[in-house]
């Protein structure tokens, strides 16, 4: 399988990559994992189709499916963690080509990626933004766990929290821009 995929000839060709790999493949999960166990398959399918003004949009499904074992962030324990993601991505050359974000629609996600994208890449990001919210990155001292409480209450859910405070919720955009700082 190859590691990248060319994302114009992807969509135009309306191809498909699958395939399966191991959590500790996917170097951005370790620091949520708990064991070796689990087994991830993907699917992956490139599509081109025409949206209401006439324009063509470059779509990508991924079907992410499997388990792993993490951490609980509240008792520390040993958790399966099942993954069932079926997305649709649609890919632009660069931020100005996003919409405002009151024309975007719940079933597609907006992604910018100018010629290629790494499978496995794109793999663990989809994993790290459905995993529950329990789980934020910290400062260089590693891992967070959120606990809801009062704090919690009183933010937005689309506030981007500063890395040593305690919210509810996360944006996903929010663990995108810190996927990408990366």
């Amino acid at each position: 399988m190859s590691d990248t995929i060319q994302i114009e000839r992807f969509a135009r060709q309306k191809q498909t990559i699958s395939g399966q790999c191991r959590p500790r493949e996917l170097a951005p999960l370790a620091d949520f994992l708990a064991g070796e166990e689990g087994e991830i398959r993907f699917s992956f399918s490139g599509n081109e189709v025409t949206d209401a003004v006439g324009g063509q949009k470059r779509c990508i499904r991924c079907i992410i499916s499997g388990w792993f074992v993490v951490s609980d962030p509240l008792n520390l324990k040993p958790t399966r963690h099942d993954i069932d993601i079926d997305s649709r991505l649609v890919v632009v050359h660069d931020e100005s080509a996003l919409p405002p974000l009151q024309f975007e629609t719940d079933d597609e996600d907006y992604i910018v990626c100018a010629g290629e994208m790494n499978v496995l890449e794109r793999v663990a990001e989809e994993i790290l933004l459905s995993l529950p919210t329990a789980f934020i990155r910290g400062d260089e001292s590693g891992l967070k766990a959120v606990k809801s409480g009062t704090d919690a209450a009183t933010r937005s859910p689309k506030t981007i929290p500063a890395a040593n405070s305690i919210v509810a919720k996360v944006s996903p955009f929010a663990r995108l821009s810190e996927l990408k700082k990366k």
